[in-house]
This record gives structure tokens, sequence and C-alpha cells, in this order.
């Protein structure tokens, strides 16, 4: 009798069972241990799928059928547990290099020959599946393998796919976990403030806050900077982080750019209910901290409080032009200021009438941040682009420290322009060797003003 004719066996006896326990309310002993021992015969697991071998050369076979019937699509988010081996050697697996959590991906095109993700895209969810693929497929593709990934080896993956979920779900799943959470957290700082006797006030997004000293002055405004302390810690009362305490390593007061987004929203939008000189404390609900995810040192769905203190509250242009003013005076240097807030000096007057907006102009230049860094120069072979570059005025094109500085500028001038960063580029800085807010220096030189075509100038270089 084969494993399916027993389970059959099984439920017809069992059903038959049931009816004469019914009836009867009387079974045979001698039955009953019969259908027991049945019952513990072991079932087959059903036979996995043939393989399936991809025209990419990936070859894929799912030995184990889950609950899922959705098979992912482009953009949606996956979660499975992965290893990967070649022979006897395994070379990844998620269960132990990965603490123990599953290994997520967004699915997108496949981006080499025999990539996995065209595997994955072929799983459900529960289902677990054994890929293939030749090294000997990568290496066609041009992928760069390691030494020891030779010619005639395979790559094995063992997945077990958890999790498919569109942006859609994943976010309707934040939006019921976040009001969850909202209730946690607020029943949480209720709590400590019965406990602790606190009266705080609470604003419309849920933030508690008290001020202990009232500042001077007006309400910082979305682009101020403000220079201030604080110590943040857990409702336990443990510090996690603070600028007030050596052991933390920076004492430092700590600048904010409000509004920005640089910050926890709970700081964005307590910072902003606090003058100078202030002294409070911000009660932040998790999700308008670090949210359900882990930070550091502080675990997912933490309330935070912090005690802060406003030293201080500026534009970026003060700051920058407080910086400028140190520059130049250590340096001696004696510069002109244009309207929109440039400065600059020429080193060699050149002739004719400045550049305006509209024109051209073919400028040779070598950038530099304040500390001395060179980040760019058409004129050094080592940044691998010398020659003249050329530019519209007034166009948007350049930075508008350019566009505004060169119009102090005509034909062979050459001169030094100091950018302050909002004329630069500002809060978002530019890759590795141009931080955010930082003030820039130009070495420049006007190899020629040309009239763009369309457009005439007189000789004084008004528009006709």
């Amino acid at each position: 009798m084969t494993n399916k004719l027993v389970v059959s066996s099984l439920f017809v006896a069992a059903i038959a069972v049931l009816s004469c326990h019914t009836q009867k309310k009387v079974v045979k002993a001698a039955d009953d241990k019969k259908i027991v021992e049945a019952t513990k015969q072991p079932v087959a697991e059903p036979a996995p799928d043939a393989p399936v071998k991809l025209p990419s050369g990936l070859e894929y076979q799912i030995y184990k059928h889950g609950t899922g019937t959705r098979k992912p699509v482009l953009n949606d988010k996956l979660e499975f547990n992965l290893t990967v081996k070649v022979g006897d050697s395994v070379i990844f697996d998620s269960r132990k290099m990965n603490n123990n959590k599953p290994v997520p991906l967004q699915v997108a095109k496949a981006k080499f020959q025999g990539d996995p993700v065209e595997g994955y895209m072929r799983l459900s969810e529960g289902d677990s599946a054994v890929f293939h693929l030749a090294v000997d497929t990568l290496l066609k593709s041009g992928s760069q393998m390691p030494q020891w990934m030779t010619p005639g080896k395979v790559l094995e993956y063992d997945v077990t796919m958890l999790s498919i979920k569109s942006d859609s779900e994943i976010k309707k799943e934040g939006e019921v976990k976040m009001a969850r959470q909202k209730v946690v957290d607020d029943s949480a700082l209720q709590a400590y403030f019965t406990k602790n006797k606190l009266q705080p006030t609470k604003t419309s997004t849920g933030l508690y806050y008290i001020i202990k000293t009232e500042g001077a002055g007006e309400l910082p405004k979305a682009g101020n900077v403000l220079s201030m302390y604080y110590t943040g810690r857990f409702m336990n009362g443990n510090i996690f982080d603070t600028n007030q305490d050596s052991t933390f390593h920076h004492q430092d007061p700590l600048t904010v750019d409000l509004g920005k987004g640089k910050v926890i929203r709970g700081w964005d939008e307590g910072l902003a209910l606090l003058k100078k000189g202030s002294v409070a404390t911000l009660y932040i609900p998790s999700f308008l901290a670090y949210g359900p995810k882990d930070r550091g040192t502080i675990p997912g769905n933490s309330v935070l409080i912090f005690d802060v203190t406003v030293k201080d509250i500026q534009t970026r242009a003060e700051i920058d032009d407080n910086l400028l003013q140190t520059y130049f005076k250590s340096k001696n240097i004696h510069p002109l200021k244009t309207p929109a807030g440039v400065y600059y000096t020429i080193k060699k007057k050149g002739k004719g009438a400045n550049a305006k907006e509209g024109q051209t102009v073919s400028v040779k230049y070598s950038g530099q941040t304040m500390d001395g860094n060179v980040f760019d120069s058409n004129t050094d072979s080592a940044y691998h682009h010398v020659g003249d570059f050329k530019f519209e005025i007034g166009k948007g094109r350049v930075i508008k420290g350019w566009d505004d500085g060169f119009t102090m500028l005509n034909k062979g001038a050459e001169a030094t322009l100091y950018i302050p960063s909002e004329m630069a580029y500002g809060s978002q800085g530019q890759g590795r060797k141009i931080p955010s807010n930082s003030v820039l220096i130009f070495d420049v030189s006007v190899v020629d003003v040309i009239n763009t075509p369309g457009i005439q100038f007189d000789p004084k270089g008004q528009t006709k």
C-alpha cells in the first residue's frame, strides 16, 4: 500500500470511527491502537519540481512549495534566507553571517547573464529552491570574479523565500504599525509624566516639551543654524549621547541646520519652538525619532528624551561671512563684494566691458575649500580635463557664485572668487571633496567673453 493510500485510508477510518463513536460511544481498543499506529506512519514529502535551465544559464529547481501564490515583479521588496556554496565550501549563510536575519532585496532588472534575480522572480512566499550557476557563464558575461572562482566551478544558491511585498503594501503595513506605536508611545509618556509629576506641552504631531528657561529674540526659521548643547537619554534615565560629557568624546556645540531634515523630526519640530538662550526638554515619541529600526545603541521604537540648550541662532549667510572675515584678516586680504554676497579680488585687470548675463565666458579655474584642499581644476592634468571651460552666464548651469562673480570680470582678467556656501553647493555638498555648507575659493582667468548667437551687445556690454 502506498503512502497516499495509507493517508486516504486513515481519513476514511477516522470518519468511520467518529461516526461509530457518536452512535455507540464505544470503540474497541484494538481498533483505536491500529488507527493511532497508522497515523504515526511517515507521509512522503511532495517530489521536487524538475530542474529548469534559463537561457541566461541560471538553473533553478523548486524543491518545496510554500503557501504563497504571487511571484515578485520589478520593485517588489523581498526577504529570504540564503546559503551560497561552491562545492562543499559555504561562502555565505544569512542565518550565520547576517545575525540570523533574512536578506533584503528590491527586485530590479537582471544586471548580468545568470543574475540570481531571475530565480528569485520565479518563487512565491514559502518556496524553497536551489539555483546553479556555472562560473563559466559569469566569466563570459564579463563579470569580475575572485581568483579562486575558476572555470568549471558552479555556484549553488539555496533560497527560502520569506516575504514578497510591493511598495504600497509596505507603506500600508508601516502606517498600521505606526498608528499602533503612537498609542504605545503616548501611553508610556503619560505614565512617565504622571510618575515624575511633569506637565509638558503637547504639539499636534505628538511631541511633548517643557521650556525651563525662555530665551530672547525671535524663534528660529527653517534654514537657520542653531548652535546647541544636548543630552539624550532613554525613559529609564540611561544617557545614550551628549556633548556635555567628555566620556562621549565630542564636547563642542552641535550645529543644526533647522528644517533641512538632517536631524530627527522631533528635533526639527522641537528646536523651532526655542529662542536663543532657551533651556528645554523634548520628549520625542519613537515615530518622531528613529522609528522601528535600531540606531547604534538606540533600540527600535525607543521614546527619547533630550535636554537642550540653544546657545546661538544664526543664518547660514552670517556664519559664512564670519568665516570669510576671519580668513581675510588672517591672510591680509581686502576683497570687494558683489550685491549678492560674493567676495572677489582682481589680480590682473582685463580689457573691455565686464561679462553680462547671456554672454558666454571661456575660463580657466582652480577650486579649493577654505582649508586649502584643491577639489577641481582645468589647469592641472591630475584632474583629467585640462582645457578652457565655457558656460553662458545667468542660465543656472554653474553655481550661483559663478553666475554672479564672473559679471565682475572682463576678458583677460585674473581674479579670486570667495563664494559663500549658499551660493555654492549648500547643505548638499558635492561628493567627498566638497562637504556640506562649504565656502569655496576659486582662482580664475577669463580667456574670452563671447556674445551668444541671437543676442547683440553694444560696446558698453548692454543687450540690444
